[in-house]
Parts: structure tokens; sequence; C-alpha cells
């Protein structure tokens, strides 16, 4: 008997000669060949399935970067208030002014409201008073 050759029996002879002939059933996975016909609608399968998953990864991209638009703004000010509290003190951007204490020879930085953000010990060129900077400091 040939084995590569009772593929070709008709159903019925393949079914009696299996169950003649065998001495043992069992199961098992196994790759079975496919036929051209079913080879193309594989294929065909395949496009369309392969279309299908790009068209539903460009709306899965799409609504993460509507949710990442919305986020964005809560994780800013999460992000800023967590620093606020952290610091206990909140970053300004300002003018602020020269304040200088001849006295103890320091220059305090001082915001609109008089707080004073800053100090340190003057440097040579601002030691120097003279009436000429009061002067043109009123005028």
């Amino acid at each position: 008997m040939n084995i590569y050759g009772i593929k070709d029996l008709p159903v019925d002879e393949l079914e009696t000669l299996l169950r003649g002939e065998s001495i043992g059933k069992e199961e098992m996975a196994y790759n079975r060949p496919l036929s051209e016909e079913e080879l193309v609608v594989r294929k065909d399968d395949l496009s369309k399935n392969t279309i299908l998953l790009s068209v539903i990864n460009d709306e899965l991209k799409e609504a993460k970067r509507q949710f990442k638009d919305k986020m964005d703004p809560i994780k800013t000010k999460v992000i800023e208030d967590i620093k606020a509290i952290k610091n206990k003190a909140v970053e300004v951007r300002g003018d602020v002014f020269k304040m200088p204490d001849y006295e103890n020879k320091m220059i305090h930085m001082v915001d609109a409201k008089g707080h004073v953000i800053t100090s340190r010990k003057m440097l040579p060129e601002e030691r120097q008073f003279t009436i000429s900077s009061q002067i043109s400091k009123t005028a």
C-alpha cells in the first residue's frame, strides 16, 4: 500500500481503510495544507482585516489624542499646585525694585506690593552715593 497515495481515494474507501488498517487513534494538532481556493479566501480575508484594523487604529489614535488634549491642562495645573504646596510659594514674573540700604551696605529686591524678595551685599559701584544719582532719580 502506498501511504502517500491514500489521499486520492474516495472518501468512503479512505474511511474504511483508516478504520480497518490503523492500530489506534489519538488527537493532536497538525498543519493541514490549504488548497488554492482556500489560500485565495485567506488572502482576501487578510487584506480586508488589515484595512479594518488600520481604520480602527486611526480611530484609537484620535480618541487618545482627544483624551490627551483634555488631560494636559489638568496635569499642568496639578504640577503647578504640587510645586506651590511643596515650596509654599508660587513663581511670579514681574517688576522688582532695587532698594539700597546704605547703612547696612545691602541691596534689597522688593516687589510692587512691598515684599522683600531677596537681599544681597552691595557691589562696590553701588556704594557710591552721589548727589547726581539722587538728582537723576527725582527728575
